[in-house]
């Protein structure tokens, strides 16, 4: 996803002097730089009495944007992070999907995985872009590369092409209606989208399609998803910048209807009242950077979100989630997922989501019996 031409530079720098250790997460080794002594105790020593005390302190409160801004300005934004991937990694069915994603990647890299990979071709993909995916494709909202990848091992796939500069409301009705064409003709359908898209998919999942109308969509994997808007488009939307911000989209041929479709403030509000039907598996797949790990492509903006806690660059990683949602994190990337294991990752992404809805239809036909 990309605001291109509205970024302004704000002044706003990193945290000075990471600390680079070796410590263990999602009960593997794991090495990165962090930005305070705790966020290090917590990979290091996760027994020690001053992690145990933060888990205590914030046990019965909701693992929401709120909580992370108020853990991060109590202690750091790593510690807020760090505390986000272990709170969300104690839920056993986010620490069954967590830890199967790293045995796919681990299968995978070995070469062992075909098989699975064979099972997928029992599934239709269809995979819709964010925002600028034609203006912009090296921010990957275009997919390129996994619909690339699919079609290679032969797993049927679509790609839905929405407006990339269409307001939320315009490309739900355009997903809608492929949508309803798509379960007509399929009988196993896995649905990705990202970030931008991800809204549009739950609007479309969550309050325009009928139970029945999506009854063959089995799973809906949401990739850096800007569920809940983003705070980046408020920022443009202020009283002082809104006149400016019209004329530099205008002068692009785009309209403020897009920043104002995806409005923090608004969503916010409106998302949590979205009902997703039960026999859809809601995967998020989200990234989390390591604040002394901030690429310069996402700075200003991470900066400038800070006094919502830990964020992607685009919006903030709770609000990423839904309670409906099994969380994969992938730490130590943004909102562009920019990784060179990335073709691996999208394939055991894949191939989770699978496992998922095996899993879930087990179980279904367990409490039938």
């Amino acid at each position: 996803m990309a605001f291109g031409m509205l970024f302004l530079f704000l002044s706003a720098s990193p945290p000075k002097s990471p600390k680079t250790i070796k410590g263990t997460l999602f009960d593997k080794a794991f090495e990165t730089s962090v930005d305070s002594e705790l966020a290090k105790l917590m990979l290091t020593h996760p027994n020690d009495s001053a992690v145990i005390q933060l888990f205590e302190t914030y046990k019965n409160y909701p693992l929401t944007t709120q909580t992370l801004a108020n853990i991060y300005f109590e202690y750091s934004v790593d510690v807020a992070s760090l505390y986000f991937v272990q709170r969300i990694y104690q839920q056993p069915e986010n620490k069954k999907i967590q830890n199967i994603y790293f045995q796919h990647i681990e299968k995978l890299h070995a070469h062992n995985d075909m098989e699975d990979l064979i099972k997928l071709k029992d599934y239709y993909l269809v995979f819709i872009p964010g925002l600028g995916y034609i203006d912009h494709p090296g921010t990957g909202a275009n997919f390129k590369r996994q619909r690339k990848l699919m079609s290679y091992y032969g797993i049927p796939n679509e790609f839905i092409r929405t407006k990339q500069w269409g307001t939320v409301e315009s490309n739900a009705h355009i997903i809608y209606n492929r949508l309803r064409k798509i379960c007509a003709q399929h009988k196993k359908i896995i649905l990705i989208s990202s970030s931008k898209s991800g809204l549009e998919t739950a609007i479309v999942l969550g309050q325009m399609m009928k139970p029945e109308e999506s009854q063959n969509i089995k799973a809906w994997v949401s990739v850096s998803g800007i569920l809940r808007g983003s705070p980046i488009a408020d920022y443009f939307l202020t009283p002082s910048r809104t006149l400016l911000s019209k004329i530099i989209l205008l002068t692009k041929g785009k309209s403020i209807k897009i920043l104002q479709s995806i409005s923090y403030r608004e969503r916010r509000k409106s998302f949590d009242k979205l009902i997703f039907p039960e026999h859809i598996k809601i995967i998020h797949y989200v990234g989390v950077p390591m604040a002394t790990q901030i690429r310069n492509k996402i700075k200003n903006q991470y900066m400038y979100m800070l006094p919502l806690g830990p964020n992607d660059g685009f919006t903030p990683i709770a609000d990423q989630i839904s309670d409906k949602g099994i969380v994969i994190s992938e730490v130590g990337v943004d909102h562009f997922f920019d990784d060179p294991d990335i073709d691996v990752k999208s394939l055991s992404l894949a191939l989770s989501c699978l496992d998922l809805i095996k899993t879930s239809s087990q179980s279904i036909l367990t409490i039938e019996k």
